[in-house]
């Protein structure tokens, strides 16, 4: 049976993608999971925020640019599989800049971790969905390879948006970003990490989200991806 299909303009043997995840941090594992029928494996964010606030931390793989792009570079002369990048950052410099380094570093996609939540009363939804065309528009002209949008399940009008982001350029979007939602210690009074793993019952979201790209509303050119992330 041919399985084969396209993603982000890249021709995929199945529609098997990895999506971010710990799994991709060791080259080793990345082999495994060519060996054991993987498309396509997207490696974990690379975040601005954490580079920027702790500067020492940069030499470990998941929060220095260096270490990430030769990482990338790596994984590409170790696997055939196409290696997607994942990108997430917090001033529009810092998306230009290391969206253009991983580009050079070979990656064949970029994967946008948009993550923009605000507490503030003033700020109205469409300021915020700006800020996401803002930074989309910044990214699809600071660099040429394939680009996808992980994007948030609470646009007041998804459509719409998708829409937006295929006028942009814009080559796939992932649905949907999972935002981190930690816990609050009582005794202790601290915010506590709260990682929790996916369950069968978080596809019916992303099947409701893919359902916009069948109604007329919605662009015919800009294939939606579900991914489903299993926490660890």
């Amino acid at each position: 049976m041919d399985l084969s299909t396209t993603y982000l303009g890249l021709k995929l043997r199945t529609p098997l993608v990895v999506s971010a995840s710990p799994l991709s941090q060791e080259i080793e594992q990345i082999k495994q999971m060519e060996q054991a029928g993987a498309a396509a494996v997207v490696l974990g964010s690379l975040f601005e925020e954490e580079i920027e606030t702790d500067p020492a931390a940069s030499e470990g793989f998941r929060v220095g640019p260096q270490a990430y792009l030769k990482h990338i570079a790596e994984a590409k002369r170790s696997v055939k599989i196409p290696i997607i990048a994942s990108l997430n950052c917090t001033t529009l410099g810092g998306w230009i800049s290391y969206a253009r380094q991983i580009t050079e570093a070979g990656a064949d996609a970029l994967e946008l971790n948009i993550y923009k939540i605000s507490a503030r009363a003033s700020v109205t939804g469409g300021v915020i969905e700006e800020s996401y065309i803002d930074t989309v528009r910044t990214v699809r002209a600071a660099t040429k390879i394939p680009l996808a949008v992980k994007v948030s399940p609470y646009f007041s009008n998804f459509a719409n948006m998708a829409a937006s982001f295929d006028a942009l350029g814009v080559d796939a979007l992932v649905l949907f970003n999972r935002f981190y939602q930690p816990d609050i210690d009582l005794e202790k009074m601290e915010v506590a990490p709260n990682l929790t793993l996916s369950t069968p019952a978080d596809m019916r979201l992303r099947c409701a989200g893919s359902e916009f790209f069948s109604a007329k509303s919605a662009p015919a050119s800009l294939p939606p991806a579900a991914f489903i992330r299993r926490t660890t």
